[in-house]
């Protein structure tokens, strides 16, 4: 009878090993392809920062051209509510930016990962409190 119940556990740890080796293969897909996402994100975030200033120095040029500026000009008008939506833009890549990087921090970061080494700890810590009231008493 003892045999059949070592295969048994034998068994129940295998499948516990198989479930945690899926969970780490499916952690490490969402790292990989978080961490693609997040070039490309900060590949547009550049790009859109290069825009915008482009903008701002194509208008600033533009100004000092103008003499009398009675009316507005119409690159201004143009590049304005451009500008406005790249702005936007921008905006949006940094919010999906933080998005990603807090959900590659709280995966990372979870208390099943700190589970042993907490109980090691304060194993270790009360054997050693332990320990040093034992020994001071003795000293005594």
């Amino acid at each position: 009878m003892t045999e059949i119940s070592d295969w048994s556990d034998i068994e129940a740890q295998l499948q516990e090993t198989k479930g945690l080796l899926e969970e780490i293969e499916q952690r490490f897909l969402q790292v990989r392809r978080d961490s693609i996402k997040q070039n490309e994100l900060q590949t547009q975030k550049e790009q859109i920062r290069e825009q915008i200033q482009d903008i701002s120095s194509d208008r600033a040029t533009s100004n000092k051209n103008q003499k009398i500026r009675r009316k507005p000009n119409s690159l201004n008008e143009r590049s304005s509510p451009h500008k406005e939506e790249l702005l936007k833009q921008l905006e949006a890549v940094g919010e999906q930016l933080e998005q990603i990087e807090a959900d590659l921090e709280s995966r990372l970061l979870s208390w099943s990962s700190f589970r042993e080494p907490f109980w090691q700890i304060v194993r270790f810590v009360g054997i050693g409190i332990i320990i040093g009231v034992i020994l001071r008493s003795c000293a005594s």
